[in-house]
C-alpha cells in the first residue's frame, strides 16, 4: 500500500575495508587498573596522613619540653618558699620574748614587757 520514501541501501563491504574485529580484553583479576580519582585520593590521603603525623610528633615534643619547664618551675617556686618559710622561722626566733629577756639579762638591762611592740 503506502511505499516507503526512505531509500533503501545495502551496504557491501569493498575489498579495501577491513572487516570489524573485536578485540579481546583480557581481564587479570590480580592486576585491576587505578583511575585517575584513585590515584588523586591516594596521594592527596597520605599527604594528609604525612602531615597529620609531623603535626602530632611536634605537638609532643613541644608538651613535654613545656612539662619540664613547668617542672623547673614549680622546683624553684618551692625553693623559695622554703626559703621563706626559713626566713619567718628565723624571724620568730630572734624576736621572742626569751632571746630578748637573756640579751637583757646579758648587758644588766631589765625587760618591761608592755613596752614592747610587735610589728608584722
Amino acid at each position: 500500500m503506502a511505499d516507503s520514501s526512505a531509500r533503501r541501501v545495502e551496504f557491501k563491504p569493498n575489498k579495501q575495508t577491513k572487516p570489524n574485529r573485536r578485540q579481546r580484553i583480557v581481564l587479570d583479576p590480580h592486576r585491576v587498573a587505578w583511575t585517575g580519582l584513585e590515584k588523586t585520593l591516594l596521594i592527596l590521603g597520605t599527604v594528609i596522613t604525612l602531615g597529620m603525623m609531623t603535626f602530632l610528633v611536634s605537638s609532643s615534643i613541644s608538651a613535654t619540653s613545656a612539662q619540664h619547664e613547668l617542672i623547673n618551675v614549680q622546683q624553684s617556686v618551692t625553693e623559695e618558699q622554703n626559703k621563706v618559710t626559713d626566713l619567718r622561722q628565723e624571724i620568730g626566733e630572734l624576736t621572742s620574748s626569751a632571746r630578748m629577756n637573756k640579751i637583757a639579762r646579758d648587758k644588766g638591762l631589765t625587760l618591761i614587757e608592755k613596752n614592747i611592740r610587735t610589728i608584722h
